[in-house]
């Protein structure tokens, strides 16, 4: 039996499932224009309403409404569901060990919160960026217990640190060209492999020339991960999501895997607002390693949740074909 819905609650559905099914084709057009990138980040809002509006159609015999509502909602699951599918881990031969990574927020001031989040983990390497001058006089003290430690804080939204127990055999802060943020690129030593550890910051696509520098910058990072020897992990505010034309073609360029495969989506960015939330917060790494687990961290005052990844290198076989 059908409930007869009143006409402005059922106005109220249409307006709903059409903004939100507009919207889901609109995210497909970020290779047009850069502007249409926005509607692409927003696939579990999109298909949060169109479930919403296809019960409500059900319950009003609503045939038109269930229909267009169920199309646009299958468009999105079939985006978002595979991220949650399983695969194949294989068993580590060697402990795993913990990433730490966030954008700690250039403007941030909670020192005690971020320093808590941080040692809560008990992390064995911590990639930061938005890394300024005032939060190394406090993260300085607060992880001596790091030995190794490498620094490039930035008065903007670029400065990179790492601190770690692992033994480093190189650091560095590289800039691909001039119109890139600096990369922090770090040679890890972990039982006697070597890993290279990369983190990135690009810049936000708040314009045109922005998104262009990002889209640039994520480019060149998949030319320098393709020319590297060694197993690699990637780390970075990337400021695009899974569903974005822009990672998409990162992951296809680089041959890198998605750290949340199988795991779920942990949108990380606003902290503040988890019906917003999207995950623009990215561990990506080559084959030879197996994740084991990820997740977020403690709020640390940012407006990004910290991600943390426990992994373990299974081969010392690198994605494009090393040497065993």
């Amino acid at each position: 039996m059908f409930i007869m819905l009143p006409d402005s609650l059922t106005l109220l559905l249409w307006l709903a499932a059409g903004v939100a099914s507009l919207f889901s084709l609109l995210g497909f057009l970020s290779q047009v224009d850069w502007k249409f990138e926005l509607f692409s980040h927003f696939r579990t809002q999109y298909a949060l309403l169109l479930c919403i509006c296809l019960l409500a159609f059900l319950v009003g015999g609503n045939l038109p409404g269930v229909l267009v509502s169920l199309f646009f909602l299958a468009i999105n699951l079939a985006l978002i569901l595979p991220i949650y599918r399983r695969i194949t881990r294989r068993e580590a031969r060697m402990k795993f060990y913990r990433l730490f990574f966030a954008n700690i927020l250039g403007t941030n001031t909670h020192y005690e919160q971020l320093i808590l989040a941080i040692r809560k983990t008990d992390a064995d390497t911590i990639l930061l960026v938005e890394v300024r001058h005032n939060h190394l006089e406090q993260l300085l003290p607060a992880l001596a217990d790091y030995p190794y430690q490498f620094t490039q804080p930035d008065v903007k939204n670029f400065g990179l640190a790492i601190f770690s127990r692992l033994p480093l055999g190189s650091t560095q802060a590289l800039c691909f060209d001039e119109r890139c943020t600096p990369a922090l690129v770090a040679r890890l030593i972990i039982d006697e492999t070597p890993l290279t550890l990369v983190g990135i910051h690009p810049y936000p696509p708040k314009s045109r020339t922005q998104a262009a520098q990002r889209d640039h910058q994520l480019k060149l990072t998949a030319e320098f991960v393709r020319s590297q020897p060694n197993e690699l992990m990637l780390a970075g505010d990337l400021n695009c999501s899974s569903w974005s034309h822009t990672f998409q073609q990162l992951l296809k360029d680089s041959h890198l895997l998605d750290s949340r495969q199988g795991i779920g989506l942990q949108p990380s960015w606003p902290a503040g607002n988890p019906l917003l939330r999207i995950p623009i917060d990215h561990v990506l790494y080559t084959p030879g390693i197996c994740i084991q687990a990820r997740k977020w961290g403690q709020p640390t005052g940012s407006d990004h949740l910290p991600v943390i990844v426990d992994f373990s290198i299974v081969t010392t076989t690198h994605a494009q074909g090393g040497k065993k």
